[in-house]
């Protein structure tokens, strides 16, 4: 699948989905053997690196939702992304201080109109503990975004997105 220049697989796609959805549903135990698999299933297939990427495809769309881009006004933006980033910061038993300098620069790249796939692919390796940032930061802007249009929005709106985009 092919957006704005970068190319993600779906399943990688999906599988980031589904970690995401671990991560928003701490009171649904009984639906995370099923995710898991998928996500194992998923990181067998693609690598960790690729749902990543995955993820990264995600917050993208996900701010989208939000009013990403020129939309939200530059002082929005900013706002936006200094309230998520110290939300994403009281994470600290998952997120390593150390990776929200690139999660904050994923977001830019997204309120800038960049494609955040390929800036984060450009922005060199990826470190182990990135990925959790990256899922964190996604489960906190969909809440967001649910919070602000309705229960279960931001998966729609974002279903919506990888319709399109495998179209």
């Amino acid at each position: 699948m092919t957006t704005s220049g970068a190319q993600v697989q779906v399943g990688a796609v999906q599988a980031a989905w589904d970690q995401v959805s671990i991560l928003r549903s701490p009171d649904q135990p009984s639906a995370w053997p099923a995710l898991s698999e998928r996500i194992a299933a998923a990181t067998a297939l693609y690598g960790a690196g690729e749902l990543s990427r995955g993820t990264v495809w995600l917050i993208g769309g996900a701010l989208r939702l939000v009013g990403g881009g020129r939309l939200g006004g530059e002082g929005f933006a900013e706002r936006f992304t200094q309230t998520l980033m110290d939300k994403v910061g009281q994470w600290g038993d998952v997120v390593e201080p150390s990776d929200l300098p690139i999660v904050r620069q994923v977001v830019t790249a997204v309120f800038d109109g960049h494609d955040p796939v390929a800036w984060r692919d450009q922005a060199g390796p990826v470190p182990d503990s990135e990925p959790r940032a990256m899922g964190c930061a996604l489960a906190l802007i969909a809440d967001f975004v649910d919070q602000v249009d309705g229960p279960e929005a931001c998966e729609r709106g974002l279903l919506s997105m990888l319709s399109r985009a495998i179209d």
